[in-house]
C-alpha cells in the first residue's frame, strides 16, 4: 500500500506543477459512500470519503479520462458478534468514458488495491456511472465493483471541478 502511496502522489504532484500547461483538462473532485461488504459475518458496512484527480483526454462523442483515486474510511465497518471493528483503504487507477451532454453517463476500468487493516490486496476493478455538469462543477453517483474481493463494492456521491 506504501508503494501505491507514493506512485500517487507523485504522481499527483506532478500533475499540480504542470498544472498551468493543462489546466483545461485536469480536475479534482471529492466523494463519498459506503464501501458495501457482501458477507454473512458483517453487521454494518464502513463509509468511505476519497479524493480524485483526473486528465480528459478528449474524444469526439464524450470524455476519455485518466484519473486516480484514494479513499479512506470515515466510519468503520463492524462484525457480528461483537468480533470487532474494521476500516477499508483504496488507492485505484481508472480509464474512464463519459458520454457527452450535460446528463451524461460514465463507464470506467482499472486497478485497485484495498488495505483491511491485517493486509493488501490488488486487482481489477470497474464501476458505472451518472452525472450532471452544473456550470464548472459535475455531481456523480457511482457503483464500483472490484475483482479483488467479489464481495466488494463502493456506492458513491461526488462532485468534481
Amino acid at each position: 500500500m506504501r508503494q501505491m502511496k507514493t506512485v500517487f502522489l507523485v504522481g499527483f504532484l506532478s500533475m499540480l506543477a504542470a498544472g498551468p500547461v493543462l489546466a483545461g483538462d485536469l480536475y479534482f473532485g471529492v466523494k463519498t459512500g459506503p464501501m458495501i461488504v457482501d458477507s454473512s459475518v458483517i453487521k454494518t458496512d464502513p463509509t468511505n470519503v476519497g479524493v480524485l484527480i483526473g486528465y480528459e483526454l478528449g474524444v469526439v462523442l464524450g470524455d476519455l479520462a485518466v484519473e486516480g483515486e484514494m479513499t479512506t474510511s470515515t466510519s468503520d465497518g463492524e462484525f457480528k458478534g461483537g468480533f470487532g471493528k474494521f476500516d477499508l483503504d483504496t488507492i485505484a487507477a481508472y480509464l474512464a468514458f463519459r458520454s457527452a451532454g450535460p446528463i451524461y453517463f460514465k463507464a470506467k476500468g482499472g486497478f485497485l488495491q484495498v488495505d483491511d487493516g491485517s493486509g493488501s490486496d490488488t486487482g481489477v476493478s470497474y464501476g458505472i456511472g451518472v452525472g450532471l455538469g452544473i456550470g464548472i462543477a459535475q455531481v456523480e453517483l457511482e457503483y464500483t465493483q472490484t475483482a479483488v474481493d467479489s464481495d466488494l463494492a463502493f456506492v458513491s456521491a461526488g462532485v468534481q471541478f
